[in-house]
């Protein structure tokens, strides 16, 4: 049997110490550290070493979760193209959601589609409305839902508003009096509380606005004035918000009730909020999948969700979103397409981004990207904040997530994945418009950016991968 001990450590003959007796003793410190020692009190030195533990134990409380993923990701078989019944079959039980089909869904571009038709659908509502986005900030946008929002609960509507505690930070509690007043319900979800500060950064990031079960919205926008009119300059942001309706909204209820139940404690049961399902049946969208992802140290539906839709890919692979960061089962993904033939293309922010770390993290992946024939293009005007996916003209993916470290191991999101040839044809032309806003990022250029350049995109990947 071997020794617990290498003989080489100790004299010979000298009895068998334990490892404990092996760690360095006081005296064995530099004289620096002992001179430090003897001028403590003994609480201030043993406060001094709980203060260390505690801020390394908090760091790694924080950041535990990230990154704790399989060092290689792989498949039995190659995943079957989008056509198949198979590939939905896969990613159902990949991701515990369910395939479902009926409803409608309208792509609303900017503010100057999405708020007339948000503030057309409040008015409407006659039971209830439940309201979740990430951001809201004070502004004309806020005052003009929360006039609407009022005006429909004292009407007799149930009204439900979820503010992120961290999304939400710019807007101060009295602009929601009115409608708390009129008896209307606004929580926050994880606020900064002792004892809980480990979770805080773990955000509700999903977008889903619902009124009476019948209509939904979902998307990349929320509320704050960068989402006023069309894009029309750097202050305001290009964007895009899906209007769904009949089961797909029905679905999207899910992406609230249990953020809220979570939040406020209450837990929703009531007929108003789940209309029967033959009542909302029918409506164009043939297949769809709905994701409501909350993500676990070791469970990680959402980039599933995205990588197994792009290996399903065998033509065409578009992708607009404004935070690249991609692990590296994403990466080598994209790179197989690419060099599979595959025509991938990447829609991402230009300099009006408002997160310059992310910009850099991202282009920190272009040149292993581009040297593959991933295709990468700089959006021009102002801040592009749509987010969406689109395989082989056929199959997208819209929603809340971003394709970085938080959407997929930090934050709750929620997603559609809509097989629907005819939504996937609206999409792409949008792209396709977008593009020619769009600066293409060539290799040989991008070869040419000098050291310090090279050196902040690499810091800023290392970053944004803990942000």
């Amino acid at each position: 049997m071997k020794p617990l001990l290498n003989p080489s450590f100790r004299k010979k003959g000298a009895p068998k110490r334990s490892s404990w007796a092996n760690l360095p003793s006081v005296s064995d410190l530099p004289d620096e550290v002992r001179a430090v020692i003897r001028k403590q009190v003994w609480w201030q030195t043993t406060l001094l070493v709980i203060g260390f533990i505690t801020v390394f134990a908090v760091l790694g409380a924080l950041f535990v979760g990230v990154g704790n993923t399989p060092d290689e990701m792989y498949s039995d078989a190659q995943i079957a193209p989008v056509s198949s019944p198979l590939f939905l079959a896969t990613l159902s039980h990949l991701v515990n959601a369910p395939v479902e089909q009926g409803g409608d869904i309208t792509l609303l571009n900017n503010g100057d589609e999405f708020i007339p038709a948000l503030l057309k659908a409040i008015g409407q509502a006659k039971y209830t409305i439940n309201f979740s986005v990430y951001i809201w900030r004070d502004g004309i946008f806020s005052k003009q839902v929360l006039d609407a929002l009022v005006t429909k609960q004292k009407q007799g509507v149930k009204v439900r508003v979820l503010l992120d505690g961290f999304g939400s930070k710019e807007i101060p509690d009295s602009k929601f009096s009115d409608l708390k007043e009129a008896g209307g319900r606004v929580e926050k979800f994880r606020t900064p509380q002792f004892g809980k500060l480990t979770r805080f950064h773990r955000r509700n990031h999903r977008r889903a606005i619902v009124i009476d079960g019948r209509t939904g919205f979902t998307g990349g926008m929320a509320v704050g004035n960068e989402w006023l009119g069309h894009a029309q300059d750097p202050e305001h942001w290009r964007d895009m918000m899906f209007k769904v309706t009949g089961p797909a909204a029905r679905r999207l209820q899910a992406a609230f009730v249990s953020s809220w139940a979570g939040s406020s404690g209450e837990i929703l049961g009531a007929s108003d909020t789940y209309p029967i399902a033959a009542e909302t049946s029918g409506g164009e969208i043939e297949k769809f999948i709905h994701i409501v992802h909350s993500p676990a140290a070791d469970h990680h539906s959402m980039a599933n969700f995205f990588l197994t839709s792009i290996l399903a890919a065998r033509n065409t692979l578009y992708i607009v979103t404004p935070y690249f960061i991609p692990d590296k089962h994403l990466e080598t993904a994209l790179v197989k397409q690419a060099r599979a033939g595959i025509d991938v293309r990447l829609l991402l922010p230009g300099k009006h981004i408002d997160a310059s770390i992310a910009r850099a993290s991202a282009q920190s992946n272009y040149e292993e990207l581009l040297q593959a024939g991933v295709k990468i293009y700089e959006y021009r005007p102002t801040f592009i904040h749509s987010k969406f996916m689109v395989v082989d003209g056929r199959w997208s993916i819209i929603g809340s997530p971003n394709l970085n470290t938080r959407s997929r191991q930090l934050d709750d999101e929620n997603a559609f994945g809509i097989l629907d040839s005819h939504f996937a044809g609206q999409l792409v032309k949008s792209f396709m418009s977008d593009l020619e806003q769009a600066n293409e990022i060539k290799l040989d250029e991008w070869r040419k950016r000098n050291v310090f350049v090279r050196f902040i995109q690499r810091a800023a990947r290392l970053l944004d991968n803990q942000s």
